[in-house]
């Protein structure tokens, strides 16, 4: 729910900021909530991971991965979750050097997550070549 509150403050910010000597810092700020989630979905698995604690999932029966081993399904979130969050670190420490090419790639980004079930069906046979 959080991603959800901040992301009006970050398209606020990228708006007020757009096309001024501020860009980068609007793109930024943008980046950082957009990729958030990401960022701290990592950050937790990896703590608790670290302390030894219960990283599994009960997926819903459907979800694309359901008839998979809990083995599989885990190295599939790494992927759903770890691809995002360098693609972010990628785009934000863009931004710093030149807002323009970040902000195309986070339109990308943003028309590519619109359709997150046509998403995962056409990633499906990739993730498969890259579990194995």
């Amino acid at each position: 729910m959080a991603w959800v509150a901040l992301m009006p403050f970050g398209v606020a910010l990228l708006a007020e900021n757009l096309n001024t000597p501020n860009m980068k810092w609007g793109v930024f700020y943008f980046g950082i909530c957009l990729f958030g989630q990401y960022w701290t979905s990592v950050i937790q698995r990896i703590v608790v991971a670290v302390l030894k604690g219960d990283t599994s999932i009960t997926w819903t029966e459907d979800f694309i991965l359901t008839g998979k081993s809990r083995d599989y399904q885990n190295k599939a979130l790494i992927i759903f979750t770890g691809f995002p969050a360098v693609l972010g670190i990628v785009f934000v420490s863009i931004c710093l050097f030149n807002p323009w090419i970040a902000l195309v790639g986070y339109t990308v980004y943003i028309f590519t997550s619109i359709d997150p079930v046509k998403s995962l069906n056409s990633l499906l046979p990739k993730l498969t070549k890259i579990i194995k």
